[in-house]
């Protein structure tokens, strides 16, 4: 456990140490509650859509490729 400085904007640090164990990386997105003995602060899950994003590699465009799909499917 840490501690933290709230700067004149309202913001916080996260320690080194608080990052490397959560794996908490720049630009992520975080959820705060305000719970009984304090403020819990959380990692945003990813939505599906987010997490499937680039899974399918193709040479194609994407119109190009959904096309091939359904050129598949009437098959």
């Amino acid at each position: 456990m840490g501690t933290v400085v709230v700067t004149r904007n309202y913001q916080i640090t996260l320690p080194k140490d608080i990052r490397e164990i959560t794996g908490i990386e720049i630009g992520e997105k975080m959820v705060t509650e305000v719970v009984e003995k304090g403020i819990l602060i959380k990692k945003l899950n990813k939505s599906p859509v987010d997490r499937a994003f680039g899974i399918w590699k193709t040479k194609d465009s994407g119109i190009k490729f959904v096309d091939k799909i359904r050129k598949d499917w009437r098959r």
